[in-house]
């Protein structure tokens, strides 16, 4: 009940694209920032419910925005330390492929990639991951929140990718200092 189907729409109201999100919180779902470009209008959808939603708080850098859809009601999920991830470990992605909701693939973390200082910055798997799938959520076998799936890469096998569930913990405290230098 914590992955929902993002739906975007431009200026007259027609569909732009959709993508994923995971509840984190009471009203409060994460999605990927690339699921959210150039759209006018989300709605988060799961079976007939459909939620309008607005944008709350944005890393576009990180690609993580958390949205705020007043009545969802979902459970939030737990969220895991990804700085915890071991190479070898089993995951479940959960995601809407283009449009077919609700999808559950296995798969194990192949990588840990991390940037010149050393900080991670994304799970490799070899879960599937497809378009429409950006934005859903990366699991551990307890159930918790290791990352966000974010892409695939085209003509490769298994070479999936989801961003560091550290991440979205850390959204709250980035979006508030972009926000005071913007300021």
């Amino acid at each position: 009940p914590s992955i929902w189907r993002v739906s975007t729409y431009d200026g007259d109201n027609l569909p732009l694209g959709q993508g994923s999100a995971v509840v984190v919180g009471p009203s409060v779902a994460v999605t990927n920032c690339h699921v959210l470009a150039k759209a006018r209008r989300v709605a988060l959808r799961r079976e007939k419910v459909s939620l309008d939603a607005r944008l709350q708080l944005w890393d576009p850098k990180r690609d993580v925005c958390q949205l705020h859809a007043p009545g969802l009601d979902a459970p939030a999920v737990a969220i895991a330390d990804s700085a915890q991830v071991v190479v070898g470990q089993p995951v479940y992605a959960i995601g809407n492929p283009r449009g077919l909701d609700l999808t559950l693939s296995a798969g194990l973390v192949s990588s840990l990639r991390r940037n010149a200082a050393g900080e991670l910055v994304l799970i490799q798997t070899s879960a599937a991951i497809s378009r429409g799938s950006s934005g859903g959520g990366l699991f551990d076998d307890r159930g918790a929140l290791v990352g966000l799936t974010t892409l695939g890469v085209r003509d490769a096998q298994n070479l999936n990718f989801a961003i560091p569930s550290n991440w979205v913990r850390e959204l709250p405290g980035r979006h508030a200092l972009a926000a005071a230098a913007a300021a």
